[in-house]
């Protein structure tokens, strides 16, 4: 009976090992789909609430960059343009996702972005006031002579008219505030408006013009998004499927011009190292790639840090897969043309100051000082559960400025690539939900502690019950012995006896 209850424990510790094993190995499977279903966009998830309407706001930095020798350069007194920073200018982003519509045959949801800024007093902005003086470039008239080449003479010769009666200049000269959000008074713009009217298109501003007043409070500015939910493969969730309602750009060929990436925002689950990030980016028409630099701590949560590389603002000219980057013009990498993204503005983007650009572009003007702490774009996330703890996305706009020989104004031209502005959205996980992350992933791994723990209490409870079976096994000569007590006490109730005669025992009996 006692070996029977050292077996038992023996099959209990061995069951118990092999639970704990399967636990162990598939524990990282089991904590994914709890996350995953914690992050799923239904439409009463938690996780909808949150993307709907993220409970953080974004903080933009802008800084413009004022021509301090724009009648000197455009007089062919100076060689070289050049520039000096005002800013930043400090604003904080907050956002929410409106016309949300859910596409269940093929696990999309659709929907557009909008956001709404608000001014941000800071001590690094005590220099920067809204009524500082800014010299730019004039994007209303460039951008109109810009479309026009392609217009043919007649209708070159108009804008150039319209120009000319409108007394625009190269460059204007308005204050910061005016150039962001506030806008200033543009004549040009409505007698634009009439033109493209005419020809079946359309612009965005309404007789004023800034760089931002038309993405504040919009939801028309970043367009049309259709987006993989990961109901079906939670590797695609946050990816693009398509915008604007194309999955491609009418401006370029191939894969290239796919519209893809994760919107910037969500990230799937088991983010790798080995593998690069694409982010869609709206104001860009494009994905742009981000590829792994190092491990980062960010409040005692081990996050992987992606940044922008060589390869972020290639035009082609280094990496064949960026060719539809180039915009029908060869030029040096580091800036990518997004002239038929802009409504045929001649817009460049490239990283603050010509960051990892070729030399080329900052040898052709004063003012440009590089630095990878103020000016990489980068962003930290979180590999088991795809959460983002910070980032910093950096990007400057850049302008080309040409001759066009059927406009006066811009006949005697110099060609130079001019930036007007460049900016950080910035976002910092707060503290302490950083240390609510590292709680939830330190509570994960007694997953993989309790599989181990229960593997060797197993296998301990079975070579114990196992050793003490062999311990109290009884020898083979007393088992015997005991066996045979055991069968003769079974056939008679007397125990032993001697056999006796029966002649003595009658005689016996008499005598008694």
């Amino acid at each position: 009976m006692r070996l029977n209850r050292f077996y038992c424990f023996a099959a209990s510790g061995g069951i118990l090992a092999v639970i704990g094993a399967i636990f162990a190995l598939f524990w990282g499977d089991i904590l994914d789909a709890i996350i995953i279903k914690e992050k799923s966009i239904t439409p009463t998830s938690k996780g909808f609430k949150l993307w709907k309407r993220p409970p953080f706001q974004l903080t933009w930095e802008i800084t413009f960059f004022n021509w301090t020798n724009a009648d000197a350069f455009l007089e062919n007194k100076a060689t070289k343009p050049s520039f000096s920073e005002v800013g930043p200018y400090i604003f904080s982003e907050s956002s929410e996702k409106v016309d949300v519509r859910f596409n269940p045959k093929n696990s999309t949801i659709s929907f557009r972005k909008r956001s709404y800024f608000t001014p941000v007093t800071d001590n690094r902005t005590a220099a920067a006031q809204p009524d500082d003086i800014v010299t730019s470039i004039n994007m209303v008239a460039l951008s109109a002579a810009n479309r026009a080449r392609f217009w043919g003479y007649a209708a070159q010769r108009a804008i150039s008219f319209a120009l000319f009666t409108y007394r625009q200049g190269i460059f204007v000269t308005r204050t910061a505030s005016e150039l962001l959000f506030e806008g200033y008074p543009e004549p040009m713009i409505d007698r634009a408006q009439e033109i493209l009217n005419f020809i079946g298109e359309d612009i965005p501003f309404e007789g004023r013009f800034s760089w931002f007043h038309t993405i504040n409070a919009s939801k028309k500015a970043y367009g049309v998004f259709n987006m993989d939910s990961g109901k079906d493969d939670s590797s695609q969730y946050g990816l693009i499927r398509a915008w604007n309602y194309k999955t491609k750009a009418d401006f370029a060929d191939g894969d290239c011009g796919k519209f893809r990436g994760f919107t910037g925002d969500i990230f799937p689950t088991k983010i790798r190292k080995d593998r690069p990030l694409g982010i869609f980016t709206p104001e860009m028409c494009r994905m742009v790639s981000f590829e792994f630099e190092r491990e980062e701590d960010v409040y005692g949560v081990v996050g992987y840090r992606f940044v922008g590389s060589e390869r972020t603002v290639d035009n082609g000219s280094l990496y064949a897969e960026n060719q539809c980057n180039f915009g029908g013009e060869f030029m040096p990498s580091g800036m990518i043309n997004i002239t038929e993204c802009r409504l045929g503005a001649p817009f460049y983007m490239s990283f603050p100051h010509f960051y990892l650009a070729d030399p080329f572009y900052r040898d052709q003007m004063e003012g440009m000082k590089p630095n990878r702490e103020r000016h990489q774009f980068f962003f930290t996330i979180e590999p088991t559960t795809g959460v983002v703890l910070n980032a910093s996305i950096r990007f400057q706009v850049n302008v080309l400025l040409q001759q066009y020989s059927a406009i006066a104004l811009y006949q005697d031209a110099p060609r130079s690539y001019i930036p007007v502005f460049w900016f950080t959205r910035s976002f910092q996980m707060p503290e302490e939900d950083v240390l609510k992350l590292k709680g939830l992933l330190n509570v994960s791994q007694l997953g993989y502690i309790g599989g181990f723990v229960a593997v060797g209490v197993g296998l301990l409870i079975g070579l114990l019950s196992l050793g003490l079976s062999c311990i109290f096994k009884s020898p083979p000569d007393a088992r015997g012995k005991a066996e045979r007590t055991t069968v003769q006490a079974n056939g008679d109730a007397r125990g032993d006896y001697q056999a006796v005669q029966n002649g003595n025992q009658n005689k016996e009996r008499i005598k008694l």
